[in-house]
């Protein structure tokens, strides 16, 4: 088990615990920033606003939630999945490339995740969903994957049978995670199953959606009879192919929006950028956008390097505010200075700040982050972009620097997908110097 740490650390051997790029924070770690002043966006103030509203209305709310990778997305989604919960709601938050890997997402799989939640959510309320509720998914289980003799041992016809042989408890978590487990493996029973959904979407969705109208009327007896319902955070599906996103969640949007809950799904920030199926608000209404935090804006010059180039002060000190609140800078620093050339060279992305921190820990000699260090951590996450990167990318990224007319074609949407567009275009001086002092 990890010890425990207190944050803001002081020693540097410590900071790959405190800037783990890839831990969402979790509300009330010490480490959190409000960075929506910083960003112009109160984004959690805005959800909160438009799934209370949902109250009164008796209908399911379902938003799309879109942002470069490294925004802080899923941190914000704990933080509204904690709002959530304390306003009579019940939320599930659910990473979907955990559960399925990168798959070739279908409708399906957002249902079975749902179902699996719900039953999660109602255990964790302390009123477990009767067995009569969750039956009836099982069954259909133990049909579609018992289509054949081939697939009579499949690990989830075993797994249904035995639940519905009473050798096993009911329970959806431990089916579903077999189904997902088969799924990522493309086992052929699992696809089997899959097109059998795709097939007859109406009985998976009938299904679902009755087990979520009884966790409604127990919520309902358990809470109040005002409660906001079930909310369920479908996030990390910017992880997935931007196409075959907008062929499930919005092409397939007539099938999706008949989930009989609250949903919130994260989007690639390109499908917004550039819809493939027509205007997104058509289906999800307006889509709420975390934004990068702008370092610097659309007068400043360049100068030779990006860190003698002109930025917002008030960002970037509220950036290294931010870092403050995970390494004591002084302390782990040779010169504190450079806590502020990687504030810089993260362009506004805070999973890139973390990189830098991790990698200039790496790189660096003795007990503090040296400035050789610091340096050859920039140096070495410019070049792992710098190898992604075609002359034609280079171009593009010029034209956005100068502020030109960008089109919306192929190049920019792969340049915003695979990269983001602003961090790349702070560390990419005009000047084509690889300094940074």
């Amino acid at each position: 088990m990890l010890q425990e740490i207190q944050y803001p650390v002081s020693r540097a051997d410590l900071i790959l615990r405190a800037c783990n790029s890839q831990e969402p924070l979790q509300p009330g770690d010490s480490r959190w920033y409000d960075f929506a002043p910083l960003r112009h966006a109160w984004v959690l103030d805005r959800l909160e606003r438009v799934f209370q509203g949902q109250l009164s209305s008796g209908k399911f709310h379902h938003r799309l939630l879109c942002g470069h990778r490294g925004s802080g997305k899923s941190t914000e989604l704990l933080r509204f999945k904690e709002w959530a919960l304390e306003h009579g709601f019940a939320c599930e938050h659910i990473e979907v490339d955990v559960r399925l890997g990168h798959v070739q997402l279908e409708f399906s799989d957002f249902y079975l995740l749902a179902a699996m939640a719900t039953e999660a959510a109602m255990v964790a309320l302390g009123s477990p969903l009767p067995s009569d509720s969750v039956e009836p998914i099982i069954k259909w289980f133990a049909e579609i994957t018992d289509e054949s003799s081939s697939h009579r041992e499949s690990e989830m016809a075993v797994e249904a049978e035995a639940q519905l042989g009473g050798r096993l408890p009911l329970g959806l978590g431990r089916l579903v995670a077999k189904f997902s487990s088969a799924t990522k493996a493309g086992a052929s029973h699992a696809t089997t199953a899959r097109q059998q959904m795709r097939q007859y979407p109406d009985r998976l969705i009938d299904l679902t959606n009755a087990l979520l109208e009884d966790a409604t009327r127990r919520l309902r007896q358990l809470r109040r009879p005002h409660t906001g319902g079930l909310v369920l955070l479908f996030d990390n599906l910017d992880r997935y192919n931007p196409d075959a996103i907008n062929q499930v969640l919005i092409s397939g949007s007539n099938l999706l929006r008949r989930l009989g809950c609250h949903a919130l799904f994260t989007i690639p920030v390109d499908l917004e950028y550039n819809p493939r199926s027509g205007p997104l608000r058509d289906a999800y209404g307006q889509p709420v956008v975390l934004p990068m935090i702008p370092l610097r804006q659309s007068g400043d010059s360049w100068k030779k390097s990006v860190a003698s180039s002109r930025h917002g002060q008030e960002a970037v000190a509220g950036l290294r505010e931010a870092l403050a609140k995970r390494v004591a800078i002084e302390d782990v620093f040779d010169r504190s200075k450079d806590a502020e050339v990687l504030v810089k060279m993260s362009g506004g992305c805070i999973r890139d700040l973390m990189h830098l921190m991790t990698l200039s820990y790496e790189m660096s000699e003795g007990e503090k982050l040296s400035a050789r260090g610091v340096q050859r951590a920039v140096a070495e996450l410019r070049a792992t972009h710098a190898r992604e990167l075609a002359q034609a990318d280079y171009d593009r990224l010029a034209d956005i620097a100068a502020r030109r007319a960008v089109p919306r074609d192929e190049l920019t949407l792969r340049l915003l997908y695979n990269l983001g567009l602003w961090n790349i275009m702070t560390r990419m001086e005009a000047s084509g110097s690889t300094s940074t002092h």
